[in-house]
């Protein structure tokens, strides 16, 4: 009789059980897919990009070109560089109320420049490459740059809580899920940001590739949010080949998986053509690269497999979750959306007033 009484009990108990893990992945596959992006001279727009429309507008403190945006891992605080590159503001993305700032010129005499921002994986720390300069009387005084490390509990006078010498010329920021800090300059960097130790994890200007020239990159937009690979185009010459020869003169992409820490470098074409960014989609697969083209790229046979005209300049190079849609942003006041299948235009979102985007950057979120 007792085992009777019990299998009803353990298939209930195995049903609401089943029952709840549904809820719970239903409940995170319905999240939605919000687009986050600046426009001069102060805003900041919320984007339900699958529905096509701006969902909130919010006022950025002291902004006249909002540039970088890194956002919280719950989604719920957009940090923004802004008072002409010299302060950080978080603004969180229900009510557009700031719950954070720290201004940059924190030492006495100084002025200083941010060139790039990124959070600790459990978001409590926000590190910022900073660019300071000593001001004198009769000059200015160029200062090592630093990383400066912040608390993002720490409300609206934010002090630094360590800060470290940096090598110059970087201008991106990305962290990986080990909690490891990549920079990317003349070369990429790896950052301990307990110590401030440094390493040169992939050699740029410094590599030693057979016949290839030093490379150049204009990477200045973030593109891992929907795949968890930072890409950018990548450009050199074969030194092998004639300088009259045009194939001489290459594009690659170059990219980095944060989770894994593995660099890859994916020569595609010989062509000459202006590209600004990259996004690998999350298939991993295929690759996007945009500017004055939007060109898809297969990554595995390393060739540009459809390539179309845009209507206009784009800088930042997006991708949907879900891989289906590709997003060019950036530049003036539209996102453009395209089919990640055959490029075909399906849609737009327009910012009210049609503001400049210049180059702020675009972010992915889910909530």
């Amino acid at each position: 009789m007792k085992q009777i009484y019990k299998l009803p009990v353990i298939l209930a108990v195995f049903l609401l059980s089943f029952l709840a893990s549904s809820l719970s992945y239903a409940k995170e596959d319905s999240a939605k897919e919000y687009m986050i992006v600046g426009a001069r001279p102060d805003k900041l727009f919320v984007i339900d990009i699958k529905a096509r429309k701006v969902e909130k507008t919010f006022t950025i403190p002291d902004s006249t070109a909002p540039q970088n945006i890194v956002i919280s891992p719950d989604g719920n605080v957009a940090y923004v560089v802004t008072n002409g590159l010299k302060s950080i503001v978080g603004i969180e993305l229900e009510e557009g109320n700031v719950v954070f700032r720290a201004d940059l010129d924190y030492k006495d005499d100084e002025r200083t420049w941010n060139y790039g921002i990124d959070l600790s994986p459990d978001g409590s720390e926000i590190y910022s490459y900073d660019i300071p300069t000593k001001i004198h009387l009769d000059r200015f005084e160029s200062l090592e740059p630093r990383l400066s490390v912040f608390k993002t509990n720490a409300g609206l006078e934010a002090v630094v809580a360590r800060e470290f010498p940096m090598p110059r010329r970087i201008h991106l920021l990305m962290t990986a899920k080990s909690g490891a800090l990549y920079a990317m300059g003349w070369d990429f960097y790896k950052i301990d940001v307990q110590t401030g130790a440094y390493e040169v994890a992939y050699p740029l200007r410094h590599w030693t590739k057979e016949n290839l020239s030093q490379p150049d990159a204009l990477a200045f937009w973030p593109s891992w949010d929907n795949n968890g690979i930072f890409s950018t185009p990548i450009y050199y010459a074969r030194t092998d080949m004639a300088e009259d020869n045009m194939a001489r003169y290459r594009t690659g992409v170059l990219s980095l998986d944060l989770e894994t820490e593995k660099f890859d470098m994916i020569d595609f074409q010989g062509e000459p053509e202006v590209l600004f960014s990259t996004v690998y989609h999350p298939n991993r697969k295929i690759a996007y690269a945009a500017y004055n083209t939007l060109l898809k790229i297969d990554l595995k046979k390393a060739e540009t497999i459809k390539r179309i005209d845009l209507d206009h300049s784009y800088y930042q190079t997006e991708i949907s979750a879900d891989g289906t849609e590709v997003y060019v942003g950036g530049t003036a006041c539209d996102i453009a959306i395209y089919d990640s299948e055959d490029l075909s235009r399906i849609g737009e979102v327009i910012l009210p007033n049609c503001p400049d985007m210049g180059a702020t950057v675009v972010r992915m979120i889910h909530k």
